[in-house]
């Protein structure tokens, strides 16, 4: 069962050779520029991180709603009354694995199943951003008042740098995602 509860995140097992730029390579170069210039920013100004109004209540506000709009591309695109998108995208196709009794086969991605991979997994990435900031303002200052202060800024880097990876994957795969269904899914295959 718990396999199940974990299957949208099986978006990030689809091996294409590009795709992890996306996924990994973008996402950990703009979160280490993002953590990084707050932190800068931070010793020339008071930069509040985890209380209301701050950076994380911010992008809390931002995230709250993209669930939504995310189940509602799944269910459109998996509705989507057009055959091409049920084709075998071009060579090289992206593949993932799939368990056939018992067995794990390879297979390539029609569009369809691509795009309703990659909105599931946006759409569990976003709750999870939600919950990583609701974590992050619960325990703000009962981890504060726990640990020392050269131990609390290492720990704040860190989660911060985890919370701007979450959420710079998330904003870059919508992007990509947006590119398929504004663009891309319209354009004949070459």
């Amino acid at each position: 069962m718990f396999k199940h509860l974990l299957s949208p995140l099986s978006y990030l097992y689809i091996e294409h050779k590009q795709k992890w730029i996306v996924d990994w390579g973008y996402p950990l170069v703009v979160a280490a520029l993002s953590t990084g210039l707050l932190f800068w920013l931070k010793e020339y100004g008071n930069i509040p991180l985890y209380t209301d109004g701050a950076v994380i209540s911010k992008i809390l506000g931002f995230v709250q709603g993209l669930p939504g709009f995310y189940i509602a591309a799944l269910a459109a695109i998996a509705t989507f009354n057009k055959t091409d998108i049920d084709k075998t995208m071009p060579a090289p196709a992206p593949k993932i694995d799939i368990v056939v009794q018992g067995q794990k086969v390879p297979i390539e991605l029609t569009r369809r199943r691509f795009l309703c991979s990659m909105f599931a997994f946006l759409t569990a990435e976003s709750i999870i951003l939600i919950m990583l900031a609701i974590l992050g303002q619960a325990i703000y200052l009962p981890v504060k008042n726990i640990i020392s202060t050269k131990f609390h800024v290492l720990f704040s880097i860190s989660y911060m740098m985890f919370f701007f990876f979450v959420f710079w994957q998330m904003l870059i795969t919508s992007f990509w995602g947006l590119f398929y269904l504004g663009d891309r899914l319209h354009q004949p295959d070459q």
